[in-house]
């Protein structure tokens, strides 16, 4: 969704209807986010204080840069007709404008560029790992247009959230550089590392836990190691989970209210960035506020 009040129109149709709805973000359905949820919930880490993650690519074009068809247009014949009207949904009316069509995220009328397109990727699971679906309390974002200037949305953008259950969010990324940093979960008495390099290489065989310096003996004495590396078990995929709630109309791995409030955060980030502020959730009005709401 575009806007806070687009997701949470979603969790009142889904509620509403008493429909089966899986949020498409596959990555929630693979193990290591469950593993981590275990992990955290036993206590092995402490108390959460901090989760971090990045996403990061390089092109020579720029992201998004995706190829214009010549002949595709509102006066396009078969295949090479688009209905630009229905396209262009509740965004503001504009003239045709193939730029705007082929590579619509890199304008926001239609995006939230790397937050809306990707960081969506990292909050929807780390909402899984963190135990129950999460309102951001506090929100704010920088970055800029460093490399590519052919667009709206900036190529470099980072977030920072805080959430009332008392842990932060921080996220880096780049469209200029493919360099990630370490997927961490941070807590008081240890770290989850869930991804080394900071990349997705297909499937994740296991996530460490490393005790902190505080706990190191009794952590050692336990599990008779210095490290534990927690080995990944298949699961069914996000499709078989989908088909499957559909039959037994169990919530799904990745249901409209987790999503949304994973949105919340994203989208809030967005909206701090464009306005140059710091922004606030009150979770009892489901809406954004520039003042730190009663809690």
């Amino acid at each position: 969704t575009h806007t806070i009040e687009e997701a949470k129109q979603v969790v009142k149709t889904v509620k509403e209807t008493g429909r089966v709805l899986q949020v498409g973000s596959q990555t929630t359905s693979r193990d290591q986010w469950w593993k981590a949820r275990e992990i955290i919930q036993k206590g092995l880490i402490g108390k959460l204080l901090m989760s971090q993650g990045s996403y990061h690519r390089n092109s020579v074009e720029g992201e998004w840069n995706w190829t214009i068809e010549p002949d595709a247009g509102p006066n396009g014949r078969g295949e090479n007709y688009i209905n630009w009207e229905k396209w262009l949904g509740p965004a503001p009316r504009r003239e045709w404008e193939p730029e705007r069509f082929f590579r619509f995220r890199k304008f926001w009328d239609y995006s939230g560029g790397i937050a809306t397109d990707l960081f969506y990727h990292v909050v929807a699971p780390l909402q899984i790992c963190w135990g129950k679906p999460q309102f951001p309390y506090r929100v704010t974002a920088g970055g800029g247009i460093y490399q590519f200037k052919d667009r709206e949305v900036p190529d470099t953008f980072h977030l920072m959230a805080d959430f009332a259950e008392e842990h932060s969010l921080v996220l880096s990324s780049t469209m200029a550089n493919n360099d990630h940093i370490p997927g961490l979960l941070r807590g008081h008495e240890g770290t989850i590392m869930m991804v080394p390099a900071g990349r997705f290489e297909g499937q994740v065989d296991f996530i460490t836990v490393t005790p902190q310096s505080i706990v190191e003996e009794d952590f050692y004495k336990t599990h008779k190691t210095t490290s534990l590396r927690i080995p990944m078990q298949e699961r069914e995929s996000h499709m078989r989970n989908f088909l499957r709630s559909v039959r037994t109309r169990e919530k799904p791995v990745l249901d409209a209210d987790t999503g949304y409030k994973a949105q919340v955060t994203i989208t809030m980030s967005v909206m701090a960035y464009r306005q140059g502020k710091v922004l606030y959730f009150d979770p009892r009005e489901e809406k954004v506020v520039d003042t730190p709401p009663l809690l």
